[in-house]
C-alpha cells in the first residue's frame, strides 16, 4: 500500500501544472487622439516579474519617482511602494477584503469566447469582461487574451479582475478622454521564463515604510492625513 501511495503521489505530481515564473514585456499604445500630452502619457513599455500567484512591477516617472506594485494572489494583499527621492520609501497596503468592497457595487461578468489568439508565443483565450456600476447602471467593458499557460487561476487577478480565470496577457479598453474615445491597449511583446525568480523578491523591502508614518505626505497624496480641520 504505501509504495502504491508514493507511486501515485508520483504520478499526480507530474500531472500538476508548473507554476510559471519569469518576466513579461508590455507595450501600451492608444488610438482615437491626436493629443501629443495624451499619447505622451500612455504609451510606454512596462515588465512584470511573476512567480505562481504573485506580480511585482517597477516603474520610474518623470523627476525619479519609483513606483512598485506587489501582488501576492495567495495571501490576497496588494502594495504599492512609492520611492520618491530624498525622502525615501512608502508603501500602501490593501487586502483583499477592501478591494473586494470596492468592487461591491460592480457586477462583472466574463464572456469566455473560445476564440484563440497567440501573443508573446503563448496561446490566449478572448474574453469579454462586461462591468455595471449596480448604482449608476453605467455599462464598460474590457477586451483581454488570457493565458492558462500563465496561470490556469484566478488568484492572481483579485485585484484588478476578481474572479478572471487565466492570465491576461493583452488587455483592451475604451476610455473618454477630453470628451474623445481613446482605445488603449496594452499586450504582451515578450514572455521570458526563468528560474531564478523567487518568491522572496515579491516581498516588501526592507526600508520601506507605513504610509501613515507620514501624515503629510498622505495629505499630498489626496489620502487625508493629520486631521486638517482646524477646529
Amino acid at each position: 500500500m504505501a509504495v502504491l501511495t508514493m507511486g501515485l503521489t508520483s504520478v499526480f505530481a507530474q500531472k500538476a501544472p508548473a507554476s510559471f515564473t519569469g518576466t513579461i514585456t508590455s507595450k501600451t499604445s492608444c488610438t482615437g487622439t491626436t493629443d501629443p500630452n495624451i499619447i505622451a502619457q500612455i504609451n510606454g513599455e512596462m515588465t512584470q516579474m511573476v512567480c505562481g500567484n504573485r506580480m511585482k512591477m517597477v516603474q520610474v516617472q518623470e523627476g525619479g519617482l519609483g513606483i512598485i506594485q506587489i501582488v501576492n494572489g495567495d495571501s490576497k494583499m496588494a502594495y504599492v511602494v512609492l520611492d520618491i527621492p530624498g525622502m525615501g520609501k512608502y508603501y500602501i497596503e490593501t487586502s483583499g477584503d477592501s478591494i473586494a468592497e470596492g468592487f461591491k457595487n460592480i457586477k462583472t461578468d466574463y464572456n469566455y469566447t473560445g476564440e484563440k489568439k497567440t501573443i508573446a508565443g503563448y496561446e490566449c483565450e478572448k474574453v469579454i469582461a462586461t462591468m455595471v456600476n449596480l448604482e449608476t447602471d453605467e455599462e464598460t467593458s474590457t477586451t483581454l487574451y488570457v493565458s492558462k499557460d500563465i496561470n490556469s487561476g484566478s488568484d492572481i487577478n483579485f485585484a484588478s479582475h476578481p474572479g478572471l480565470v487565466g492570465y491576461p496577457l493583452s488587455t483592451e479598453q475604451h476610455r473618454d478622454i477630453n470628451g474623445e474615445d481613446v482605445v488603449i491597449l496594452t499586450e504582451a511583446v515578450t514572455v521570458t521564463p526563468s528560474k531564478k525568480i523567487k518568491p522572496v523578491e515579491f516581498l516588501l523591502p526592507t526600508d520601506a515604510k507605513d504610509i501613515h508614518s507620514n501624515p503629510e505626505l498622505m495629505k499630498m497624496l489626496g489620502m487625508g492625513g493629520d486631521d486638517d480641520d482646524d477646529e
